[in-house]
């Protein structure tokens, strides 16, 4: 539980007797520490330059950031690096013989071309595109391929920005080149790959091929009035810089003042480099990460734990290639050190009236309290997607990030990946908001008695991971290992809840918590392997257990059926293992506190 400042006054009001003043909390010292007009200058430096992926606009924020933290002497390393980038750089769009020719813009990992031209093919919008099948960590194929072999040949024009999984469907049909109209009259940069961070020997056959351009939505307007009057002939060019780039990250670490080689630590991160001038996405929290490093390098007499701050590059361009790089290389020291990855993105928006949480169960419950208690608003709730440099969760790091955006009917969050992202779009005020709402929640886990973790919600969201993909399955998908292992881990979770609210777990004991959450957070977040980053592509939990949907939709004896049943046999061997993993770390932390259960 949070301790809130206004609960200690209450009580203190309450007593009989006058009571000695309390010291501020990590997160009050921390909150006035943090400088209203330090953001702005931050914001501005950071600003000042387009910062594509290993840009030197990017090389000159990364800079700023280190230069500033070591002239507070904060520790600050550099980290530089080979990735796999690639850098959009033109599209062309025409229908020979016609003076059509609009603004059209590539995506990164775009295919490139210099004349891609056939007929033009209209499918309409994204949801009519076929399918993929997923579920399989690797496996992309387009369900009811023979449906669509219309595609073979042609160029596709459909309404929708552009995205990793229609690219893919419409490459493994046979597409010529795809032109994605924008929904709106604008263009957004965006990427087109399902790979995920520098790719491998095991991925590197899914970087796209297609050809991959977008105009606005007047543009395929017309392209749909020609089309009225007969086939139309279009031609597509692109091109996309892509291959090797040095990189450059810095990372801070500010540890308390008695800390040793093992003291635990929260990740704290948000990319650094940005589409065009990145005002919102992400200066203005780039400026937020800086400060609240400075202000938590400045009372780590007060912390139990440390903060590890990166500031990730590659983030759009290498997709989330900074973030990856950092996990591989830290792997080890991430399973035995990391309590929480802390994604910050996109705060300080004008406007900005909505708040969320995106988060795994056990730290959903932190980061509800903490946006109503500050705001007095209830946030949405959400589970982070495989998005925004999330790049942990092979890991076992639970997540978390707090969201504050504008609504649909203010415009929505209009300038994303366009060269409208500026200075301008940072409301100060909203910044400052964002900035205290992370102090509240980084400074609860790093200060807290015991880490703010909620098991029983975890295992809670397992049983009715277990129910939904029983469901998908149609009863063709035997769960009964899974879910006694889950029901007794329930019961243990419950146990461990109530002695660590209840303050019976010493230090040293509380950190064996993490044995019995992480194998239960590797398989709600990652299908097949821990220590390769599956595709861009998952958002239910239990990834893994994804294709139980093909059982329910083939009759026993198709290949499909079959192909499908083998998968999960193991898939579902890897979830009970893991989930026997969490048991036995709970059972022995039990024993170590001598609690019951």
């Amino acid at each position: 539980m949070i301790r809130r400042p206004a609960v200690v006054v209450f009580v203190a009001l309450c007593l009989p007797h006058p009571v000695a003043a309390q010291a501020p909390s990590l997160a009050e010292a921390v909150k006035s520490t943090v400088s209203d007009r330090a953001l702005d200058r931050h914001a501005r430096e950071i600003t000042s330059s387009p910062r594509p992926s290993g840009s030197p606009g990017e090389n000159a924020a990364t800079d700023y950031v280190a230069a500033t933290l070591r002239a507070a002497g904060v520790p600050v390393e550099i980290h530089e690096f080979m990735a796999y980038t690639s850098n959009p750089v033109s599209a062309a769009v025409t229908v020979p013989g016609t003076d059509f020719a609009p603004d059209a813009i590539t995506m990164s990992f775009s295919g490139a071309t210099s004349g891609a031209e056939a007929e033009l093919l209209d499918l309409g919008t994204l949801r009519d595109l076929p399918e993929l099948e997923v579920g399989t960590g690797e496996r992309l194929a387009v369900r009811a391929a023979e449906r669509w072999a219309h595609v073979r040949g042609r160029v596709v024009m459909v309404t929708g920005q552009p995205r990793n999984v229609p690219t893919a469907a419409l490459e493994e049909l046979g597409a010529v080149a795809a032109i994605f109209v924008n929904p709106e009259e604008r263009l957004n940069e965006l990427i087109v790959t399902s790979t995920w961070g520098t790719p491998s020997l095991l991925n590197a056959q899914r970087l796209p091929r297609l050809p991959a351009a977008q105009i606005r939505r007047s543009d395929g307007e017309a392209l749909r009035e020609m089309l009225a009057d007969g086939p139309v002939r279009v031609r597509v060019r692109t091109v996309v810089d892509q291959g090797w780039k040095p990189l450059r990250m810095a990372v801070a670490r500010v540890m308390p003042v008695d800390a040793t080689e093992d003291t635990p630590y929260v990740l704290f991160g948000g990319h650094i480099d940005g589409w065009h001038y990145g005002g919102t996405d992400e200066g203005a929290s780039n400026a937020a990460m800086l400060e609240l490093a400075l202000a938590f390098h400045a009372h780590r007499d007060l912390l139990r734990r440390g903060i590890v701050v990166a500031w990730w590059p590659g983030h759009s361009n290498a997709r989330y290639g900074g973030s990856t790089w950092f996990a591989d290389r830290y792997f080890q020291e991430l399973r035995r050190r990391g309590l929480a990855y802390v994604n910050i993105d996109g705060i300080g928006q004008m406007g900005a009236k909505r708040f969320s949480v995106s988060t795994s169960p056990a730290l959903r419950r932190l980061a509800t309290d903490v946006v109503t208690a500050a705001t007095a608003r209830a946030p949405g709730q959400g589970r982070p997607g495989r998005n925004s440099d999330q790049s942990f969760n092979g890991i076992g790091l639970p997540l978390m990030q707090i969201n504050h955006s504008r609504l649909a009917e203010d415009g929505g969050y209009w300038w994303w990946h366009t060269p409208e992202d500026t200075y301008d779009k940072i409301d100060l005020g909203v910044l400052r908001t964002d900035t205290d709402l992370y102090a509240d929640a980084l400074a609860a886990i790093l200060s807290d008695p015991v880490v703010p973790l909620d098991l029983s919600a975890e295992v809670d969201a397992l049983h009715e991971a277990l129910d939904r993909r029983e469901a998908d399955a149609g009863g063709e998908l035997d769960l009964t290992a899974a879910r006694a292992v889950t029901d007794e881990l329930g019961r243990m979770a419950a146990r461990l809840d109530e002695a660590r609210r209840r303050g019976d777990v010493p230090t040293e004991l509380d950190r064996r918590v993490y044995d019995v959450l992480r194998p239960i957070h590797r398989v709600m977040f990652v299908p097949g392997s821990d220590h390769h980053p599956d595709p861009g592509l998952y958002g239910a939990p239990l990834p893994g257990l994804e294709a139980a949907a093909v059982l329910a939709e083939e009759s026993p004896g198709a290949n499909r059926y079959g192909f499908a049943q083998a998968y999960l046999i193991r898939e579902v061997n890897r979830l009970v293992e893991a989930l026997h993993e969490s048991r036995e770390a709970a059972a022995s932390l039990l024993r170590a506190m001598d609690v019951r259960w």
